[in-house]
């Protein structure tokens, strides 16, 4: 090997090495600014709340105060969670329990989390007769389906249809969710995977760009893949879709009582 290949390769590691201890620093920084924030936010919902019940003359102004402090300090709430939890999951130091689930189950429960963002919207769900049960941490599986439906619900028309679906595959399961917006833009879609990106650079949309990085790493941890693409038709693009694979597996004897079959 001659010396200008061997300094090459001593600058390859020394720059990886830089990014490992960098990444692992900004990592620490958001885990502890994020846990740091955690504590006056939840204050200020507890005085948002408290200030809703006390009547006043002028009661009807202060519960849209109350209201619109109450509904930001939850929002910031919910960015500073996601900073956490993608320093969180970065660092391995997320905490991982499997079951055998039935993903009807899973699908049900993420619709109840985000029914709000889905007021007034059709949401269609079909789900395969054969589809096998998969090993998830139901928590966090929902999470991921409860980010993508969100998601959809925030870059899509008012009252426009969701659609979640899922089939059996020889070595997977397919799970995809749908929306009837713009689409995603050309180019990007692995992009939007990456932490701190948003699909609109631009606008008055909440979020700080960490739902589909999280998405991305929960399913990662259940060795499966997702990716987007938009859904193209006669009239153009006609949405987004979000595309999760969960590898099947050999589920244990299920002894009948229960519709989880736990692991051992």
């Amino acid at each position: 090997m001659c010396i200008r290949d061997s300094i090459h390769y001593i600058d390859v590691a020394q720059k990886s090495t830089l990014q490992i201890e960098s990444e692992r620093l900004r990592n620490s920084l958001l885990s502890a600014i994020s846990h740091d924030l955690r504590t006056p936010l939840a204050a200020l919902v507890g005085l948002a709340d408290t200030l809703a019940m006390k009547p006043t003359p002028a009661a009807s102004m202060q519960a849209e105060v109350a209201a619109a402090i109450r509904e930001s300090a939850l929002r910031m709430n919910a960015m500073v969670n996601n900073l956490l939890d993608m320093a969180r999951l970065e660092a391995g130091a997320v905490p991982m329990r499997h079951d055998w689930q039935p993903l009807e189950e899973v699908v049900g429960s993420a619709l109840a989390a985000c029914a709000p963002a889905l007021q007034g919207r059709p949401v269609q769900v079909r789900l395969a007769d054969d589809l096998p049960l998969l090993h998830l941490d139901a928590v966090l599986f929902e999470r991921v389906l409860v980010n993508l439906l969100e998601n959809a619900a925030k870059y899509t028309p008012a009252g426009s249809a969701i659609e979640i679906s899922a089939a059996a595959l020889p070595s997977t399961v397919a799970i995809h969710v749908d929306d009837h917006g713009p689409g995603l833009p050309p180019g990007r879609e692995e992009a939007l995977f990456e932490k701190f990106e948003r699909g609109s650079k631009e606008g008055a949309l909440p979020g700080v760009g960490l739902g589909l990085a999280i998405s991305r790493a929960i399913v990662q941890a259940h060795q499966g893949t997702i990716r987007a693409a938009n859904r193209s038709g006669a009239m153009g693009v006609e949405g987004a879709r979000f595309t999760i694979e969960l590898p099947r597996g050999e589920p244990p004897a299920d002894d009948g009582s229960t519709g989880v079959v736990h692991s051992i």
